[in-house]
């Protein structure tokens, strides 16, 4: 759609409410407010790996929200611990400290389980959280200038977040590194990629940054070597390694953390999305140098940090301790990729499926195909279906049901989504 084009409201056959409501967010919200999704739900509640939608359709959610509800909706557990540490706390703590933050603070440095995990900095988004990584960096090495970036990464839409967004940039301080998306490179070829820039830069590279896997570009995921050979070359160039897990972290990868998965232990790590369970939260955890390269203020805004974060933060904390969810995802990835894998076998046009854990890609033929599975997966039997969003990359699908989803709630999916795209 061309820019200046009116937005067109979605409109679904036999949903009378939901589209009432899809026309009203229409005419009061401007379209850039979301990304495109063309079943565009209207939720109505939602519980467990379930929402529902105002006019009654029962859909398995392979989304999390975006990453963000890795236990679900409305977790029993969650909900009761989160309205214990809340208690009669103010909604806003600017420039106020209580035992609540400070539990959060420790309790994440702590469950690093590495040495430079050391301190924290609060954020109340991802991108915000990025920000402030790359500050620190900047911050601690004033007479550096380079920024180094992964191409193709997604690490945010705002300021320095986005100048390390994609392959292109309007700050020209950031180069570009490749990242393997399954050209079958050697590490040889990565090895004198970094040199390369060594050369070029030599002492003048504030920071590294990457993510462990490229989401946004559609889930390719690379050899464990790639991070840990990023990491030797930092360490011994002395260059900070800021590791993005801000939708990869608290369990996503088939361990707590990302780095734990592939094997590292950088020197900042950005977390985000899944860590408070739907609560707007993001952190930077690590080297105590860096982070205090920010004077007074300089970190600082109305939300980061407040008290309905960090409540969320350590309910989300307690709830994967004593129902050993990472156990669970270790123990139910498997049928996940199954059942992925038995799709793709059975359908021409998907292409690849691409992930671990409980987060995969689903690469389509085409955009009008991606966007149809989508659909007719909403639709489902008519009373039932899977919800996605709308693709990434413009053809690929991601797959991020809640970590709490059961085998046989994803068998169940299955079945649905054979049946819906058998119309395709």
């Amino acid at each position: 759609m061309n820019r200046g084009v009116l937005f067109m409201t979605i409109f679904h056959p036999d949903e009378d409410k939901g589209n009432q409501y899809r026309e009203l967010w229409t005419k009061y919200v401007g379209r850039g407010q979301q990304t495109y999704t063309p079943s565009q739900i209207v939720v109505d509640k939602a519980q467990g790996a379930y929402l529902w939608t105002l006019d009654g359709r029962k859909l398995t959610d392979f989304t999390s929200g975006v990453l963000v509800s890795n236990l679900g909706y409305a977790h029993p557990k969650f909900e009761t611990k989160f309205k214990e540490y809340y208690k009669q706390l103010p909604r806003n703590t600017y420039n106020m400290i209580s035992p609540v933050q400070v539990e959060a603070s420790k309790r994440l440095i702590e469950s690093f389980g590495y040495s430079k995990a050391q301190k924290i900095l609060w954020a109340a988004s991802g991108s915000e959280g990025i920000q402030k990584a790359m500050w620190s960096a900047l911050h601690r090495y004033p007479e550096r200038n380079i920024i180094v970036a992964t191409r193709h990464g997604f690490h945010g839409k705002k300021g320095l977040a986005a100048d390390v967004t994609g392959d292109t940039s309007p700050n020209p301080n950031v180069r570009w590194i490749s990242f393997p998306m399954g050209e079958g490179y050697e590490q040889d070829f990565y090895e004198k990629e970094l040199n390369q820039l060594w050369d070029n830069h030599k002492g003048k590279i504030a920071l590294l940054i990457t993510e462990p896997y490229l989401g946004a570009k559609g889930s390719y995921h690379p050899p464990k070597w790639y991070h840990q050979l990023l990491q030797h070359w930092c360490n011994e160039h002395d260059i900070p390694f800021i590791f993005d897990e801000v939708q990869s972290c608290f369990g996503r990868t088939g361990n707590m953390y990302a780095f734990q998965t592939y094997g590292v232990e950088p020197d900042l790590v950005v977390l985000g999305k899944g860590m408070a369970s739907g609560e707007p939260a993001s952190a930077v955890v690590g080297r105590e140098d860096l982070i205090e390269a920010l004077d007074y203020g300089e970190a600082s805004d109305t939300f980061s940090g407040g008290s309905s974060a960090c409540c969320a933060v350590c309910a989300t904390m307690d709830v994967f301790e004593e129902d050993k969810i990472v156990e669970h995802v270790k123990k139910t990835q498997g049928k996940l990729k199954d059942i992925l894998m038995k799709l793709k076998q059975e359908f021409p046009f998907i292409m690849d499926v691409r992930g671990e854990g409980f987060v995969y890609g689903v690469d389509c033929v085409s955009l009008e195909i991606a966007n149809k599975c989508v659909l007719e997966a909403y639709y489902g039997t008519g009373k039932e279906g899977v919800h996605f969003l709308g693709p990434l990359a413009k053809k690929v699908i991601r797959i991020s049901p809640p970590l709490i989803i059961t085998e046989k709630e994803l068998d169940h999916a299955y079945q649905l989504l054979i049946s819906a795209w058998r119309r395709i």
